[in-house]
């Protein structure tokens, strides 16, 4: 896995034929966001749109997944947009140049995976939180079997596909062998999180709105 940290051309001779996979991470902005966290955020989107536009000199994006996104065609662009204007302007760009945006989500999973999820916050005994968290437990297994899934059978032998999403559910992708994975992580990315410890933010406000 390679971490692209510099905007420089990366070297290409060895990655030719592999699978690849740029990961985006995934990025909200808060409703209650101050003006610093908004212009560390809006920075960090063109940023990263840099480094993907050096990194396509390895390939360029022919596949588009995003996390949440189990619809496909115009619908796919509009909730994208309700999502984030500035990652939709990154995925528009791409498919106007001919790349297919793809569902990565299975909708009955990743609906059960959001209802899971809400009810765990909203638990209150200790009893009511380990059976949801359970059940909780075996819808992420089945979503990121079905993520893998999809990368495995969508990408195929020496084209690139765009994957953003959260950081922490990234970790618990477990890509296969044949993938080469490439971290887009602009400098804004470390200054929103120092700027989130200086604050003593909570991480899921960073993450979710």
């Amino acid at each position: 896995m390679t971490e692209i940290g510099k905007i420089e051309r990366p070297d290409v001779a060895g990655y030719r034929n592999k699978k690849k996979i740029y990961f985006v991470r995934n990025l909200y902005l808060p409703k209650n966001a101050t003006e610093k966290f908004r212009e560390i955020f809006y920075r960090y989107w063109h940023e990263a749109e840099e480094h993907l536009m050096k990194l396509e000199a390895a390939g360029k994006v022919s596949k588009i997944f995003c996390e949440s996104i189990y619809m496909s065609g115009e619908e796919s662009l509009k909730v994208l947009g309700a999502m984030n204007t500035h990652l939709e302007q990154i995925v528009k760009k791409r498919t106007d140049a001919g790349a297919a945006f793809l569902p990565l989500e299975d909708e009955e999973i990743f609906g059960a995976y959001i209802d899971w999820s809400n009810c765990l916050m909203i638990a209150r005994t200790p009893k009511v939180h380990e059976t949801i968290h359970g059940f909780l437990d075996d819808t992420i297994r089945a979503r990121f079997e079905h993520i893998r899934s999809v990368l495995r059978e969508k990408i195929g032998e020496g084209e690139t596909g765009l994957l953003i999403m959260r950081e922490e559910d990234r970790q618990l992708l477990e890509p296969h062998d044949d993938m080469e994975f490439f971290f887009i992580t602009p400098p804004a990315y470390d200054d929103l999180l120092k700027y989130i410890r200086d604050r003593n933010h909570i991480g899921k406000e960073f993450w979710r709105t």
